[in-house]
């Protein structure tokens, strides 16, 4: 279910252009705009912060968005075979934290 939301989600930030590292708007009409930050370019309080939350995390993507000037660092990463996403504000405020489960692995 959750990869569900997550891919809605995707989808509809890819048809404001956002996904691609442009300009867009929010559902509510508010300007966004969302882009990679290379993994050594992650400030430390945000690195910080999802290694935290999620003990032995292995980041491996971060993205910054900005929402009408607010900033707000999604982090993915891995730990014992699972795969995370947690949501930093500027100042190392963890916001979301969310596994994401795997449906594929279930035994039929």
């Amino acid at each position: 279910m959750q990869r569900i939301v997550l891919s809605v989600a995707v989808i509809a930030a890819l048809s404001c252009g956002i996904g691609s590292g442009g300009e867009g708007k929010d559902s509510g009409g508010k300007k966004s705009t969302e882009e990679k930050v290379a993994l050594d370019q992650l400030p430390a309080v945000v690195k910080a912060a999802a290694e935290k939350a999620v003990a032995g995390i292995v980041i491996t993507e971060a993205e910054k968005e900005t929402k009408n000037g607010v900033v707000i660092y999604e982090v993915e990463g891995k730990v014992n075979g699972k795969e995370f996403e947690i949501e930093v504000s500027a100042d190392g405020k963890v916001l979301k934290v969310e596994e994401e489960k795997d449906d594929d692995d279930k035994d039929d």
